[in-house]
């Protein structure tokens, strides 16, 4: 008995044992390809017959950002509110990580959007696909841009320069049409214009990407909508693909331009099925007040004992003062604004006097402990929330932001439904934007502070930078599409 005992111990021993290992087995096999709950084997992006759990980790970072680590934060001014407004008292927040543009988006930035408006863009749509260069085929950018306006809607508003007491009017012509400002901070723009910008930019990122992936890596539904089973392009809308003496798919550029915009309406309707082959960056916004806030206060470099902060920040940098404390800069200016009445410049031959009297060129002065710059001065920077005068009263305290008036109805401002009932600033096309300009004193500086516009005015003083939340993926160190910062 006791010999059969033990070996059925030893039997059983074996049995969970080899249990135990087949189970690791299943785990490991392939690194990873089979199912830790059911043992059936992985699909991939070629193989749909079998479950595919697709691998979000290779998507790019979105140009031109840099990745803001998000957490706890105090938001609030920290400063004397010197208009008694009392419309952003401190209160405790959490922020999601996000992605911001490292500096304000530029006149060049603009242009390109613009162009983009009227014109195809310059990316591989299709294998071995080349330009027509027949004379007949030439491409006559419309009148109207994809997104249905006329170019004068689309340009900055020069005038915002324009002055009757002021010899400033030459900006208005030079300012964002002269390639020596190229590289400075649009202005004259409105925030409606804005968000147009940032659906265009969210089109324009995610079409680039799809576009170079191989033709193997296109959802189906995608290729049968517009490639044969080769690989080769469906007829176009407006025109057929035609074909050179080698057989390659020839496109005018007006057949191009049509089927770019049937692509990337076609990914628009669809984008569930790119978002979940980790194939579609998330949308290209306007940060939320919360976000740019705490974006501009990096509060990263106050912390001790782990969980506490030494002090609040009143500026987007180290120090409590405007002027930087340390070494051979010592003294030096931190930021691009105006001193003082009449004063936008200092002294003539000071080592502060810079020659800023308007906005300048992006990326100058040290940006803040996220890598940000001009988080104050230079422009102030349109966000997406709806200005309320005690919204911080409603907000929620993990990613707060007021899209509309909700709870807070414009009418209780005593904007009625009729215009000529008007009789406040305060309503739902009053948007929010924060940071001091090279126009304004120091006291805007401080993050904190807010002011208000109407949607559809523009001033010489606001610029802006777009937003994108970090979901699902990790953030890339380089490689990838456009690379890594």
């Amino acid at each position: 008995m006791r010999k059969i005992a033990g070996f059925l111990k030893i039997t059983v021993f074996i049995l969970l044992s080899t249990s135990v290992l087949s189970s690791c087995f299943l785990i490991k096999k392939k690194g990873g390809e089979v199912s830790t709950t059911t043992g059936m084997a992985y699909g991939n992006s070629k193989d749909t017959l079998s479950f595919t759990p697709f691998d979000t980790k290779n998507l790019p970072n979105p140009p031109g950002m840099v990745y803001v680590q998000g957490g706890r934060t105090v938001l609030g001014s920290f400063e004397e509110d010197l208009f008694g407004s009392r419309d952003n008292v401190e209160r405790t927040v959490t922020v999601n990580s996000f992605y911001m543009d490292e500096t304000e988006i530029t006149n060049k930035d603009w242009k390109e959007y613009v162009y983009g408006q009227f014109n195809p863009l310059v990316v591989g749509i299709g294998r071995d696909l080349t330009i027509s260069d027949d004379p007949n085929n030439a491409f006559v950018p419309a009148t109207k841009s994809h997104n249905g306006l006329e170019l004068k809607d689309l340009v900055p508003n020069d005038s915002v320069w324009q002055s009757d007491f002021s010899f400033n009017d030459v900006y208005s012509e030079n300012y964002y049409s002269n390639p020596g400002y190229n590289n400075y901070p649009v202005v004259g723009v409105t925030w409606r214009q804005v968000v147009d910008y940032c659906k265009w930019r969210t089109d324009a990122v995610n079409y680039t990407i799809i576009s170079e992936l191989d033709f193997e890596d296109l959802p189906d539904e995608y290729k049968l909508q517009f490639y044969n089973p080769d690989g080769s392009l469906q007829a176009v809308s407006g025109g057929g693909a035609n074909s050179t003496a080698g057989g390659d798919p020839q496109l005018s550029l007006q057949e191009l331009d049509d089927l770019q915009q049937d692509q990337i309406n076609f990914i628009n309707s669809n984008k569930k099925m790119f978002i979940e082959r980790g194939l579609y960056l998330p949308e290209f916004r306007l940060p939320n007040e919360a976000e740019w806030e705490y974006a501009a206060k990096a509060t990263i470099g106050t912390q001790y004992l782990d969980e506490n902060e030494e002090y609040g920040r009143i500026y987007p940098w180290d120090g409590r003062g405007v002027r930087n404390p340390y070494g051979k800069r010592r003294g030096e200016l931190l930021a691009n604004f105006k001193r003082g009445r009449g004063d936008y410049a200092g002294i003539a031959g000071n080592i502060n006097n810079d020659g800023d009297v308007i906005p300048r060129e992006v990326g100058g002065y040290e940006p803040n402990d996220f890598g940000l710059y001009n988080m104050a001065g230079n422009v102030s920077e349109w966000v997406n929330d709806t200005y309320r005068p005690l919204s911080f009263q409603d907000f929620d305290d993990l990613n707060p932001v007021r899209k509309d008036g909700t709870g807070d109805a414009q009418e209780l401002y005593g904007f009625g439904e009729n215009r000529n009932d008007f009789r406040s600033l305060i309503n739902d096309r009053a948007k929010v934007f924060k940071g001091g300009s090279w126009k304004d004193v120091a006291y805007w500086m401080s993050p904190g502070t807010r002011r208000f516009l109407d949607q559809d005015r523009a001033t010489n003083t606001i610029g802006f930078r777009c937003a994108m939340i970090s979901i699902g993926f990790e953030q890339q160190k380089g490689g990838g599409i456009f690379g890594g910062k």
